[in-house]
């Protein structure tokens, strides 16, 4: 079962923000439907359909990058804390992979090391859920808080190299230029934000092994405490649907964010009856049913967006899973 519950603390990070740039807050989450008794307990969960609705309200201003600018760390509430006092930024990061279900597992970008001609780079990662792929706003402040998180982190005034925006050109990009400090490129599959790998060796300022013990138990606690119905099948799932947009995943990367090896996977999953490769398909399945519902987006977009290298082969499965064309299911629907 997949978890429709996004954690509390994360929410009132972005009243806060919004708080901070000059909007009003509660009118916000009154119209959402948030309960402010859930975010007097930043342990709390909050409905994922708020959360949506939040982001839609906010989204009717171009607020984006000063909202994104003005989140950090503690909108990850006991996850965030604990990263402050681990070891290094590289540390922290490949720590928060594993406890990224108790915020939302699409919510933590994913983490890679890419080399080229510029240098080895670590690049954060995020394929925005397809309720957020026709806001503006969710995606800016997404990108932007990746920055202002590492700056946190860091204790440092870091610059991203490059960021990459699932986003058409807007007519004066100086804007977003000046907020990253670095080339912007437009029209990607999904969110890139890149730093020199250097970074992830710097010692964090606030390190302290005794308090990181201590709220990583309370983080274990957190983890234990959603919902057992999720087996390790829905669990694939979420990870698989939140990596599509990079390419085909991989058994042993999905499994690293499990933190499990490869094998070990592939056990259990035999185990529950089912494959990755079976999950891969059920995970496009749905995902494709949720873009096409987006008029803005073509059938070959979609098929990148879904992990293809070309549009054919998402025709020939989409057949395979409906008895019809991508099109034909596009039109059908919305004609009821």
């Amino acid at each position: 079962m997949q978890d429709r519950s996004i954690l509390s603390a994360l929410v009132g990070a972005v009243l806060d923000a919004a708080r901070a740039i000059g909007l009003d807050a509660d009118a916000i989450a009154a119209e959402a439907g948030i309960d402010p008794a859930c975010l007097a307990d930043p342990d709390r969960r909050v409905p994922l359909e708020h959360d949506i609705r939040m982001w839609e309200v906010i989204s009717r201003r171009p607020v984006g990058l000063e909202l994104g600018a003005e989140l950090g760390l503690h909108g990850l509430g006991v996850v965030g804390y604990a990263m402050r006092h681990h070891g290094t930024v590289g540390e922290a990061f490949e720590w928060q992979q594993r406890y990224k279900a108790i915020v939302h597992p699409e919510v933590i970008p994913h983490m890679e090391r890419r080399s080229g001609a510029g240098g080895d780079r670590v690049v954060f990662t995020h394929a925005a859920p397809p309720p957020f792929q026709r806001l503006r706003e969710p995606i800016e402040a997404y990108a932007a808080s990746i920055v202002s998180t590492l700056q946190g982190l860091s204790g440092r005034p870091l610059h991203a190299a490059f960021v990459t925006l699932p986003l058409s050109r807007p007519a004066d990009p100086s804007r977003y230029e000046a907020v990253f400090a670095c080339p912007v490129a437009w029209g990607g599959t999904q969110i890139e934000v890149a730093f020199d790998a250097g970074i992830l060796e710097l010692p964090l300022p606030q390190s302290d092994p005794h308090l990181f013990g201590y709220l990583s138990r309370r983080a274990d606690q957190l983890l234990a405490a959603l919902p057992a119905s999720a087996t390790l099948s829905d669990r694939v799932r979420q990870e698989v649907g939140a990596m599509l947009a990079q390419g085909e995943p991989r058994l042993d990367v999905v499994a690293r964010g499990l933190a499990m090896s490869g094998r070990t996977l592939q056990r259990r999953l035999t185990d529950e009856g089912t494959r990755f490769a079976d999950l891969v398909d059920q995970a496009r399945r749905d995902r494709a049913l949720l873009l096409l519902e987006d008029p803005s987006l073509s059938c070959t977009e979609i098929a990148f967006l879904l992990g293809y290298t070309e549009a054919a082969p998402f025709f020939r499965a989409f057949k395979r899973w409906t008895g019809m064309t991508p099109q034909a299911h596009r039109t059908r629907t919305s004609r009821r």
